[in-house]
This record gives structure tokens, C-alpha cells and sequence, in this order.
């Protein structure tokens, strides 16, 4: 399937001097129409979500389902409004897919960006959403909150698609997707920030395998692949050690929990080789809807427990290729299972067929153009291109809305700005809603994308705030922005912790022991215990890097 290489020391630093243009070319159309089709998928699957024959057939006006179209659904709960949404739009897999797209950058994923801009932002325009993730963007948007230490209630619990649906970005930025290690850690990370059960995480690095054995091999992956794959995926922990916040804090914090995690994991892998086995029991003289029908049969996915699970869904998104190989048809089949959680497995099939689809969707969706653009950046960031990208705030100056209605504000221009993301346009007028404080609105932001978000009747002027630096030296883009001294930056009579400055502070005193002694005694009189743990972790893999130190000899370490 893959080339089965797990080592980050493995994957080669650039393949561009031996790529020919041609396959530039081929593997930039492949992102593209795996991004539309994914959100084709999405906006089709969305209309039959959590819904009977009965509903269906209300929201289509008695219609078959065969197109994207204009519905109306409740939108915020029973405190919300009703709302027509227009054809083609899309839902929260593409939303938190869109918001994965926009951390990457040419220098990497930035995590923190995900975790405590874009989550805590979304929550004010979530088209849907999983308990896990709303539950998990709440508690991030906590100050002290790390995204690698997300120990909200129930973490440990969750085992959804919220992750998996989400993570293709980090497949389509991959400069090598037939080396697993060149991507899989990032989709780690980004999906632990809401997901730790280890069948949350398998869905996602399912589906990430799946999706980047179909780019690299221009063909689709039959069961066999799809069982390799398994076999790629059970060397994850070993991979995960190689990062400190995932290889050290996360995993300590679940076998806490919940034991050891490699044992969890091989568990997980020996039932992910299960279920594949399963979906791969198909009669082929059966039609593609028949086919797609007994493996939501053999893997139970209309049951409760089973419908959302991170794992299934991804084999059942796989499986569906091997029933329908043409996007346009598959979507369709998807969307119709009325009882399966129709949205995700359709974005996801159609994130896979859509890497060798031969055209683009029948119907454009919402935001078409915002898809292709985001598509042909990250396109352009595999290809080893220096592409714009967003401009997140600066994390140590930000803070995140305080409730869902606090998002929209005003920028001191007077135009409307949601926090984060950047200046907006009006679409309608606030609808008022049950609840007499907050109104409803569909905005455009200025970047391209459609947002029905909340908002208070009057909204708040927000005030604007340094941007986050392109590099990942977070402690000089600290200094350039605020001109705070390097020896001041960690002084006792500041009235907060900040665990990042706290980490930046030791990696550049490292070699003195009073500056990280100091250090060490702020975390801990004013840490939590999420934040000593973390930064103990940091502690050490800093002091371990290469130095000066480390040149000491034994008996200068024990005096030490």
C-alpha cells in the first residue's frame, strides 16, 4: 500500500529535483477535487443527518435525494433559529476541515493555532458538531488549557469521527505521501485536541492512510491495502514518542486513565483488522447500493454506539469505494442510508474518490472557490512553495470569545470582524432567536468563507492584537512584539502563567541554573497539575537536546 517508513529521520526532505511537472500537475488536481468532493459529500450526506424516512422526506419537500439543495433545518439547539440553508451548504466536517487547511502553514501545523483559535472561534458558527469536539472547544479556549493536555470531561471517552472527518488537510500538504511519517504525526495532533479514545485516533489515521495510498498511487485501495494499513498504524506509538506534548504528556496523562497505551493501541488495530474483514465480505454480482447496504448491516453503524465511531467510519468510507468506484453515485448511496451518519462517511469517501476523480462535482458548493484556493495552497506547500497563508493572532496577547455570542465583534473601522479570522460582510439581517440577548446572522468573511453565526444584539468593539509570527520561534516573536527582556520575561510579579513563555524562557537559559531553577518554581507555585507535568516534559526533552550540558562529564552531572 504505503511505504512503510515510521521514522520522522526517515522521510526525505524534498522530492521536488526528481518530481516532474506533469505529476505536480496531477498530484495539485487531485488535492483539488478531493477537497470538492469531500465537501460535495458533506453538503448531500448533511441534508439526511439524524433524521428518519419521515424527516427526509420534509426536509426534500417528498423529493429523492440525489443533489445538494436548499433545506431548512434548526440551527443552535432549541435556543436557536430555524434557517434555510442555501444548496450546497456545508456542515461541520467541512467547517473544521477548512480550519485544519488554514493552520497549516509552510513552516508546519501549528497546533496551538488549531487548538486555541480556530476550535474555541468555531463553536460561534459549528454547523453541528459531536459532543466531543463542542466539549473540547470549550475547555480550550481556557487559558491554561494546553492543546496537548485537553483533559475535559469524558476525553477519555472519545472515540467519534470528529478527528477523523477533518484531518485530509495534513494528507494534501504532505510532500511524500507514500512515507506515513512525513503526515501522521501531525494528524496526532491535531486530532488529540478533541479526541483520545484510541478509536478516535485509528479513524483518523485510517483515514489518512487511506487517503494518501490513493494520491501517491493514483488508484483506490482494496481491503488488502486497507489491512497493510493496519499494519502501518500499529507502529504509531513509537512514532509518538519522537514528540515530547504527545510522546510524553498526552501518553502519560491516558495510561493514567486508562493503562497502557500500546496494549489499547494493539487492541484497537486487531479490531480495526476486524471490521475491515468484515466490509470486505461483499457478494460482486450485487448492485453498489446493495453492496453498501451490507456493510452497514455487518458493521452496525445505524446502532447509537456504533454510528459515530471514529474507527467504523473510516472502514465504512473505504468500504464505499469498493461498492462505488464514480464519486457522483457513491455520494448519493451515502447520503441515502438513511440511520448511518450519512455526512462524514460521504465527506470521507468523497475526500478518497475524489483524488482520482476524473471531474469536479455536478453541483458547485458553498464556497467553492474558498475550497479550491485553500486546496491549491496546501497543493503548493507539498510542492515545497512558500504560499500566504492566515495570520493567526499572537498567542500571548490572545484570548479567546468568552461565550459562542462573543465571536462577531466590531473592528475600531466600524466593520463587523470575527475574532481570529478577520474582517466579515453582512449576508442578511440578524434573525432574533428564543433566546432575547443573542441573534442569529450570515456573514462572508473577507478570506472567502460563509459563516451563520451567533451574536449579541450589540456587539463589542474588539481591539486589535499583534499577529502571530510565521516561524515557530514563539519567544522571539514574543520579544519583537512586546520588547520585554528575555531576563524579565519569566518575573515573579507578573499575575498569570504562561506556559509556553514559561517553556521558551529555559530552552534559551538552559545553561543556567538559577534561570530555569526560577522557572521551575513559577510553574509549580502557580501551575495546575496539567501544566507542571507539561512542563516538566518540556523540561526535560530541552536539557537533553545537544548543548554544553550535555558535555559535562558524569561525576559534574551528579554534582549538578
Amino acid at each position: 500500500m504505503t511505504e512503510q517508513v515510521l521514522s520522522p529521520n526517515a522521510v526525505p526532505k524534498s522530492t521536488l529535483a526528481s518530481t516532474s511537472q506533469g505529476e505536480l500537475a496531477r498530484r495539485n488536481l487531485q488535492v483539488r477535487r478531493s477537497a470538492l468532493w469531500a465537501a460535495y459529500g458533506d453538503s448531500l450526506g448533511w441534508i439526511s443527518e439524524l433524521t428518519g424516512i419521515a424527516g427526509l422526506k420534509r426536509r426534500t419537500v417528498g423529493k429523492p435525494l440525489r443533489h445538494p439543495i436548499e433545506w431548512k433545518r434548526r440551527i443552535g439547539g432549541n435556543g436557536g433559529v430555524m434557517a434555510v440553508l442555501p444548496r450546497g451548504c456545508y456542515s461541520d466536517d467541512s467547517q473544521l476541515r477548512l480550519a485544519t487547511g488554514r493552520a497549516i502553514r509552510p513552516d508546519g501545523f501549528d497546533v496551538e493555532a488549531f487548538a486555541k483559535v480556530e476550535l474555541p472561534v468555531w463553536l460561534s458558527y459549528a454547523l453541528g458538531g459531536g459532543r466531543s469536539t463542542s466539549t473540547a472547544a470549550v475547555n480550550l479556549a481556557k487559558t491554561k488549557v494546553p492543546w496537548f493536555a485537553n483533559t475535559f470531561i469524558g476525553w477519555i471517552n472519545s472515540g467519534g469521527n470528529g478527528a477523523a472527518m477533518r484531518i485530509q488537510p495534513h494528507v494534501w500538504a504532505a510532500v511524500t505521501p507514500s512515507v506515513p511519517a512525513s503526515f501522521l504525526l501531525d494528524v496526532v495532533r491535531n486530532a488529540i485536541c478533541t479526541h483520545s479514545h484510541p478509536t478516535g485516533l485509528m479513524g483518523a489515521v485510517l483515514h489518512a492512510l487511506t487517503l494518501a495510498h490513493t494520491i501517491a498511487t493514483g488508484r483506490l485501495p482494496t481491503s488488502e491495502d486497507l489491512l497493510e494499513a493496519t499494519g502501518v498504524a500499529a507502529e504509531l506509538p513509537d512514532l509518538m514518542q519522537s514528540d515530547p506534548e504527545v510522546g510524553s504528556y498526552w501518553r502519560a496523562s491516558f495510561e493514567r486513565e486508562s493503562g497502557a497505551f500500546r496494549e489499547a493501541w494493539a487492541r484497537t488495530v486487531a479490531e480495526s483488522e476486524e471490521a475491515i474483514r468484515m466490509a470486505g465480505m461483499n457478494p460482486s454480482n450485487a448492485s453498489g447500493e446493495a453492496r453498501y447496504a451490507g456493510i452497514v448491516d455487518r458493521l452496525r453503524l445505524r446502532e447509537t454506539a456504533r454510528r459515530g465511531s471514529g474507527l467504523l467510519t473510516a472502514v465504512a468510507a473505504a468500504g464505499l469505494t469498493w461498492c462505488e468506484a464514480q464519486p457522483e453515485e457513491a455520494m448519493c448511496i451515502a447520503a441515502n442510508a438513511v440511520g448511518t451518519d450519512t455526512d462524514t462517511i460521504a465527506t470521507m469517501a468523497g475526500a478518497i474518490l475524489g483524488a482520482i476523480a476524473q471531474a469536479e462535482p455536478p453541483v458547485e458548493v458553498l464556497d467553492a472557490d474558498l475550497f479550491r484556493s485553500e486546496a491549491d495552497r496546501l497543493a503548493e506547500i507539498a510542492e515545497g512553495g512558500q504560499p500566504p497563508s492566515h495570520r493567526y493572532p499572537d498567542l500571548l496577547h490572545w484570548s479567546a470569545p468568552k461565550t459562542r455570542a462573543d465571536a462577531l465583534t466590531y473592528s475600531k473601522k466600524g466593520g463587523l470582524h470575527v475574532l481570529g479570522l478577520g474582517p466579515a460582510e453582512a449576508k442578511s439581517e440578524p434573525m432574533a432567536s428564543h433566546q432575547k440577548d443573542f441573534e442569529w446572522q450570515w456573514l462572508k468573511l473577507k478570506i472567502g468563507q460563509t459563516l451563520f453565526i451567533k451574536r449579541r444584539k450589540t456587539c463589542t468593539v474588539s481591539k486589535p492584537s499583534p499577529q502571530r509570527a510565521l516561524s515557530t520561534d514563539h519567544a522571539a516573536a514574543f520579544r519583537r512584539l512586546d520588547n520585554t527582556p528575555p531576563e524579565k520575561a519569566m518575573a515573579p510579579e507578573s499575575k498569570s502563567l504562561d506556559l509556553q513563555r514559561a517553556v521558551d524562557y529555559v530552552r534559551e537559559h538552559r545553561e543556567d541554573d538559577r534561570m530555569i531553577g526560577k522557572a521551575l518554581r513559577r510553574v509549580v507555585s502557580e501551575g495546575s497539575i496539567g501544566e507542571i507535568a507539561a512542563f516538566t516534559a518540556s523540561l526535560i526533552d530541552i536539557l537533553q537536546q545537544p548543548g554544553k550540558q550535555n558535555d559535562l562529564s558524569a561525576a559534574d552531572h551528579h554534582k549538578t
